[in-house]
């Protein structure tokens, strides 16, 4: 604790270092201990913010009145006259040129603003959890998945990994677990709580020695012992406010219901401050373990049991590598129990080809690594997004930079005559560089400055669109923020400088004087051009196949009818009461057809491992799907053979409906062989505990019982009344209800009809919450960080696209000016408007051609990649590139076809007169 109020209370570094530098030594302890103390003041009254702003302030305070420099600074007036003249003579040149100016300003302001929203957003990403202490040793141990692809990491572990861990690993200097209970029924019996009844979702169980792992912020309470005792329980302070306002809740009683409907009571122990949004762990409530020990003893040997994870505190100046190989002995010497208790194979035999592994993860990268793509407690992050982000907002600067640099460079030929008139009144080379040096200097930092205004403007609906906290602000005040833009500011504008500012100073003055001067570059700038649109185009390509993909999956055929689909919460703590509440609700005409399952798709997560009855049958992997007969007809799935469970037959309940998919991994054939060989009688043999045959009674058409970002996987449909599984009338029960198309012309008829469903349910068991969901909208959930991420990279793209057309646009206007006399000849010799339109647009038109044909194999290649995450991806359809071809060529020649346009109709004898 004292490290980390030490660091805290530690001043910036850089100013403090600008003080050692330019103010007398003699001064500087007492100067120092003041500012100390003020600043740790500051820190305690009004936050780290605002004390490095004034800590800031009081040594520039400080330099201006005891620094070494101001003696030289009084002593160079002819300096500061210099730059005063310099800074009148940049401001007559934008003055004089407006148009140029606000295309230059107008680019850099939207792409140096569009880069730096992209790039505090890359950065938020990228800075998961890198608020703990001892977070360069904090592990998460991962296994493989081993309900699916073994190839594949795993955030889950049974509960005895950690067991394991501590016994044999002694390197660890702490080991945790948390526990995943799933969303709870939370009560207060109190009468001065604010709230009395409501459902946690972030509710978990976790080992006493959690927070000597993670050092999270006390409000109240003692991290030591908070968790000591079974009945314990931690809230954070969010928590505490929805439950007891203001009152202090350490003390007071909190029930949450259990299983079998009855209330177990937990006494407030600690309160948290609420948790840092970007933590991979994000929760409402802890309650300790201990309180589960009954649980615990009889199921801890269950490597199976995958519904916990398990993290390590690694002893400082720990091996990680030679630990990571040390801990690959665990799983056979630990794991063993289970594959024979359960599956009734030694540990060699269950995983042959198969490898258990144990795999050590950093904390910091938990939440930006692809893999494992998930977990059970908290956000995880899309790094193909953010790569995909920081490239975009690399090239929408770099297409910024160029529109400048291009801008710049034509605008200057425009002042050669400036430069000549300058040498002859005795003006050296070294100043002209000077001065279109610094001109671009003062551009870039206005732009710059510029684009940090428009980025707090618009950092709020940035924010509630991609559902981040991103602030501009503080990084206003960070050192090296603060010098990687003076970097960008110096380095753009001596680039964009470095051609007139050296070209041009070059001339001799007679030769400028008489208005002999190359254009230069030219080559050079049509390049440019063509990068900048091919990139841009290349943007607008696959922004559009992104936005093909999410449509094509959103509409892709599930095989059952997902609309219209009302699901019901909660019903396993109706009990027997179900039946009754199902009876009724298949009483009202606005309903179609009431079923009960456990599990909702694209939900389904339970699965066993199972082998066709015969002798060498190989064992497969099923997930498995508990639900009665009613909500089969109820999803409008097809039957390609047999039948659906008959309520009218007793023996249906062990009997079992398998999906296309799954009767041909078990190796029954495929759809085309059941005429000859009939799948239907035949047997499927559960590979654990008592090896139960379960017959195959009817077959079912895949359909998406998961997220439809992954092939359908086989899957094995069993009855809710099987008692012959584990997990029989255990877990989360619901009701689905088909409504009836008719049934709801308005929101309100929807909403009567929800409340109608909650109040026929209150009717059985006021204490349990209604809570509702609809199928369509769950399986769109599964694509919202697609789509929100979709409609970002479409407003990027569409800020490359203007950058560019910006860039043409100030281009074309340049070679409007430069050809004025031409077009102005031409006309004269009898050429039509339209012609010298046609003649003025063909020179840009042929660049933005180069750059469609540049644009389509870089765009290909990259949507091509990208599509290969999906299960089931649209087609690289050619016209989508012949369209975005066409509308870029129509875009550049709107373009430019409004300067072509007006050099074209000018008056000959205005642009001859001086000839």
């Amino acid at each position: 604790m004292n490290e980390r109020k030490n660091r805290v209370c530690k001043p910036p570094a850089l100013p403090k270092w600008l003080a050692t530098r330019y103010i007398d030594d003699t001064y500087l302890e007492e100067f120092f201990g003041d500012l100390q103390e003020i600043y740790e003041e500051r820190m305690l009254l009004k936050g780290p913010f605002h004390a490095k702003l004034m800590y800031w302030v009081d040594v520039l305070h400080l330099l201006i009145g005891f620094s070494r420099l101001r003696k030289q600074i009084k002593t160079q007036n002819n300096n500061g006259m210099m730059i005063r003249s310099m800074f009148k003579i940049a401001w007559r040149n934008a003055m004089r040129q407006k148009q140029f100016t606000l295309l230059n300003m107008l680019g850099l302001t939207l792409g140096i603003a569009t880069s730096l929203v992209i790039g505090l957003y890359v950065y938020d990403e990228l800075t998961y959890d890198t608020f703990h202490t001892y977070g360069d040793r904090i592990y998460r141990v991962n296994q493989p998945a081993i309900w699916g692809d073994w190839e594949q990491q795993y955030a889950s572990t049974g509960p005895n990994v950690a067991i394991a861990l501590r016994e044999d690993a002694p390197e660890f200097e702490q080991v945790t677990r948390i526990l995943d209970l799933g969303p709870q029924a939370v009560r207060i019996n109190d009468p001065g709580a604010s709230s009395r009844l409501s459902r946690e979702k972030g509710y978990y169980a976790v080992d006493e020695n959690f927070f000597d792992v993670f050092d999270l912020e006390f409000i109240q309470g003692d991290p030591k012992t908070c968790l000591d005792d079974p009945g314990s329980i931690v809230i954070t302070r969010e928590t505490a406010l929805r439950y007891f306002g203001y009152e202090n809740p350490v003390g007071k009683m909190v029930e949450t219901q259990q299983r079998d409907g009855s209330w177990k009571v937990f006494t407030v122990s600690a309160v948290l401050a609420d948790l840092p949004y970007k933590s991979h762990l994000q929760f409402d409530i802890l309650v300790s373990l201990q309180g589960f020990s009954e649980v615990l003893k009889a199921n801890e040997w269950k490597w199976i049991w995958t519904g916990f994870s398990t993290y390590g505190l690694v002893r400082e100046g720990t091996d990680v590598e030679a630990l990571t190989r040390k801990i690959q002995a665990i799983p056979p010497k630990w794991a063993a129990a289970t594959t024979q208790r359960i599956f009734n194979q030694s540990f060699e035999a269950y995983t042959r080809g198969k490898p258990w592994t144990l795999y050590l993860q950093p904390v910091s990268d938990i939440y930006k690594s692809s893999s494992p793509d998930s977990h059970r407690f908290g956000p995880t992050g899309k790094p193909q997004f953010v790569r995909l982000f920081a490239v975009v907002g690399a090239f929408v600067l770099i297409l910024s930079c160029i529109n400048f640099m291009n801008l710049s460079t034509a605008r200057s030929s425009s002042r050669a005559k400036e430069v000549g008139v300058r040498k002859v009144l005795g003006s050296a080379r070294r100043d002209l560089v000077k001065q279109f040096t610094f001109e671009s200097i003062l551009f870039v930092l206005a732009g710059t400055s510029c684009a940090m205004v428009v980025v707090h403007l618009i950092l709020n609906g940035f924010n509630t669109l991609a559902e981040k906290q991103v602030v501009l602000v503080p990084y206003l005040i960070n050192p090296v923020f603060i010098g990687v833009v003076l970097v960008f500011i110096a380095f753009l504008g001596v680039m964009a400088g470095s051609y007139p500012a050296f070209y041009l100073s070059s001339f001799k003055p007679a030769e400028t004087l008489k208005g002999k001067t190359r254009q230069g570059f030219k080559g050079v700038r049509n390049g440019l051009v063509i990068f900048q649109f091919a990139i841009s185009i290349a943007l607008v390509i696959c922004a559009f196949f992104v936005q093909k993909q999410l449509e094509y999956a959103s509409s892709l055929d599930l095989g059952m009818v997902r609309e219209n689909l009302l699901q019901v919460h909660n019903i396993q703590l109706l009990g027997d009461d179900a039946e009754i509440l199902k009876t009724k609700l298949r009483a009202n005409p606005a309903f179609a057809g009431v079923g009960r399952s456990y599990d909702l798709p694209p939900n389904v997560w339970d699965g066993d491992r199972y082998k066709a009855f015969g002798p060498g049958s190989p064992i497969v992997d099923l997930s498995n799907f508990r639900a009665e007969g009613d909500y089969l007809d109820l999803l409008g799935v097809e039957f390609v053979a047999g039948r659906n469970f008959d309520p009218g037959r007793i023996n249906d309940k062990y009997r079992i409906i398998l999906n296309e998919e799954a009767v041909r991994v078990l190796g029954f054939g495929i759809q085309g062989t059941y005429a000859m060989d009939s799948v239907i009688g035949k047997f499927v043999v559960q590979a654990f505990d008592k090896e139960e045959k379960l017959e195959v009674v009817g077959v079912v058409k895949d359909f998406n019982f998961s997220s439809v970002k992954e092939k359908i996987g086989p899957l094995m449909i069993v009855h809710n009344e099987n008692d012959l599984f584990w997990n029989y009338r255990v877990g989360r029960s619901y009701l689905s209800i088909r409504l009836q198309p008719g049934a709801v012309k308005t929101p309100g008829d929807l909403q009567a009809l929800i409340d109608g469903v909650k109040h026929e349910m209150a009717q059985l068991d006021e204490s349990i919450i209604f809570e509702y969901s609809f199928m369509d909208q769950a399986f769109e959930k599964t694509f919202r960080a697609e789509q929100r991420m979709g409609t970002i990279l479409n407003l990027f793209t569409v800020m490359a696209m203007v950058i560019a057309c910006l860039g043409l646009f100030g281009l074309a206007a340049f070679s409007a000016e430069q050809r004025t006399r031409e077009l102005g000849t031409r006309k004269v010799l009898g050429a039509k408007v339209s012609e010298l339109v046609i003649t003025f647009s063909s020179e840009f038109i042929r660049l933005v051609g180069i750059a469609i044909l540049l644009a389509s194999p870089i765009a290909y290649f990259a949507v091509n990649a990208w599509l290969d995450d999906f299960a089931y991806r649209t087609p690289i359809d050619a016209w989508v590139f012949g369209v975005v071809g066409l509308g870029a060529l129509v875009i550049a020649l709107i373009t430019v076809g409004y300067q072509s346009f007006s050099a074209a109709i000018r008056n000959p004898v205005e642009t001859l007169k001086e000839e």
